[in-house]
């Protein structure tokens, strides 16, 4: 079994099998305005922050929307998904159970928005006793390429980065956590699976599913 001192959690496409979600929102949205998603699209935006994402997506495509309005379409698109479609990774929650035994401190730290759709999935699937804080990527002033959001939620911890280990599904995050000074576990999720190989390298334990911690 894997037992941190002290964890920090991603929840889309970590705890949260939510990534296709985002595939199905960013089809969506493109296609409302005559344009189709490119694997390349996706990789670009995956670590970006909400609204350095809206304005690659206003460039890149030529919109004619604010940013503003890009991310209240996504965040429209999205509310209903995760309110009713959005599960949890198969033993995610056994092994935030067995951190939970183990006197474990937890937080969270995530790229998602609004609040709302956060708070939905945690209520709905009755995580909130686990966590000591949730930070969010627009606390910071930079994405999940760099290690501030992790920073920020380690310090409401009062945990040392290198006795604290961050659980992510993306490279630039996992490299992110790293420059830190955190220790990294990659957690594999399809959108990723042309770096897993790369994660692999870079993390400090890499599992291909929850169970495979416990």
């Amino acid at each position: 079994m894997f037992l941190p001192k002290a964890a920090i959690f991603d929840l889309d496409g970590t705890l949260l099998d939510s990534m296709w979600c985002w595939r199905k929102i960013d089809a969506d949205f493109l296609a409302s305005r005559g344009h189709i998603v490119t694997p390349d699209y996706t990789d670009a935006i995956k670590c970006m922050g909400w609204d350095e994402g809206a304005r690659y997506t206003i460039d890149r495509y030529g919109l004619s929307e604010t940013p503003e309005q890009v991310i209240d379409a996504w965040f429209d698109l999205s509310e209903e998904y995760y309110r009713t479609k959005i599960p949890m990774k198969p033993y995610a929650k056994e092994y935030l159970t067995f951190l939970h035994e183990h006197h474990v401190p937890m937080a969270i730290a995530t790229s998602m928005e609004p609040k709302k759709n956060i708070d939905v999935v945690i209520d709905t699937n009755g995580l909130r006793h686990f966590f000591q804080n949730i930070t969010m990527n627009n606390e910071v002033s930079r994405g999940k390429g760099f290690p501030d959001i992790y920073l920020l939620a380690a310090s409401r911890l009062c945990v040392d980065p290198a006795e604290c280990v961050v659980f992510e599904d993306i490279l630039a995050a996992v490299r992110g956590a790293k420059a830190g000074g955190f220790q990294t576990v990659a957690i594999f999720d399809e959108l990723s699976e042309a770096d897993w190989p790369d994660m692999q390298k870079e993390a400090t334990v890499a599992a291909s599913s929850w169970k495979d911690l416990l």
